[in-house]
């Protein structure tokens, strides 16, 4: 009887369904999950993707001014960056980056410090990431080529087996656009169109390598002059600067002779035959007092000429220093 009542038991189906449904329920439900985050994080990461196009395309089209609006590239007229702005604050470095590498201007985003017009304007981009969203805005200057290269992270959170298999815990994409600057394109072809027809032809190929002098066959020590006192020396300092001698008067009532006082107003001082202890109690304290107190002078220079192959009578490298930390250059002449 146990033996027939076990044989039903066995053969009728009753509760099948349950039992079928609670193993296969779990797998169903298991791979539902996964197909979820699966299309979240792809979806992300067109997003991101998405994010990052728009932003490097909305910097490039308002890179030619600072003041433009990121999205709509309004502006005032008045206000610019200044006329020469690419040749002094558009990297134009980074085109010797190409020999030995170059990081360019680079910020991370989203920022509020910056330093240059190359990174406010990479900044601007500040204002198209939402919370939880970071990334790096970078400007390269090859001249010819210029490109900004947006790239956006936003963190994904997702269950720690799912994480380990599809190896992300965020998702990353860059996008690189080029320039545009049609203003700089339409000044530099009507440039090229006036002058170029004027420079071609001017001068020959022979005549323009005739008037290349290789410098190895030619003597560049000029003249040789013989120093051999103070006054000669003085004088042949103002002949070498174009200065003349002048005389000024310190702030605390001292005269100072300036042997040759130049055009751009730096004075030219010449030694011969003085002492370190000479020039540091009586030539170095006046000279400082005019560099301080006198706009007329620019800037001193001490010449020193020396009287034989030895170089005695030089100063020593510790007084070089303490003029240089004055203020005052030191010249040596053979």
């Amino acid at each position: 009887m146990r033996h027939n009542r076990l044989r039903r038991f066995i053969l009728d189906d009753l509760g099948t369904f349950t039992v079928e449904a609670s193993l296969v329920f779990p797998a169903i439900l298991i791979c539902t999950v996964i197909l979820l985050f699966v299309g979240m994080f792809a979806y992300q990461h067109v997003y991101v993707g998405q994010l990052a196009r728009s932003a490097a395309e909305k910097l490039a089209f308002t890179w030619t001014n600072s003041h433009k609006d990121i999205n709509t590239g309004s502006y005032n007229p008045q206000e610019t960056d200044g006329l020469y702005w690419r040749l002094t604050q558009d990297n134009v470095s980074d085109l010797f980056g190409l020999l030995h590498g170059s990081s360019g201007g680079s910020i991370s985003l989203p920022t509020n410090q910056v330093n240059g017009l190359v990174q406010r304007k990479l900044a601007k981009a500040s204002v198209l990431f939402p919370k939880g969203v970071t990334g790096t805005a970078s400007y390269k200057n090859y001249l010819l080529d210029h490109r900004i290269e947006v790239t956006v992270k936003k963190s994904f959170v997702m269950p720690t087996f799912l994480s380990r298999w599809m190896r992300a815990t965020q998702t990353e994409r860059s996008a690189v656009v080029h320039v545009v600057d049609s203003i700089e394109l339409i000044r530099t072809t009507d440039l090229t169109r006036t002058y170029l027809p004027t420079l071609i032809g001017r001068i020959s190929p022979g005549k323009a390598k005739a008037a290349l002098v290789d410098p190895v066959k030619t003597d560049l020590s000029g003249p040789s002059v013989k120093i051999q006192s103070e006054r000669q020396a003085s004088t042949y300092l103002r002949s070498l600067v174009g200065g003349t001698e002048v005389i000024r008067t310190t702030p605390s009532g001292k005269s100072r002779t300036i042997d040759a006082l130049d055009a751009r107003g730096i004075g030219h001082q010449a030694f011969y035959s003085m002492t370190e202890a000479q020039l540091r109690t009586e030539q170095l304290p006046k000279d400082v007092e005019l560099l301080q107190h006198d706009p007329t002078v620019k800037g001193i220079v001490w010449h020193f000429f020396k009287k034989d192959a030895s170089g005695k009578g030089m100063p020593t490298v510790s007084f070089r220093k303490e003029l240089e930390r004055k203020g005052i250059v030191v010249v040596i002449h053979n």
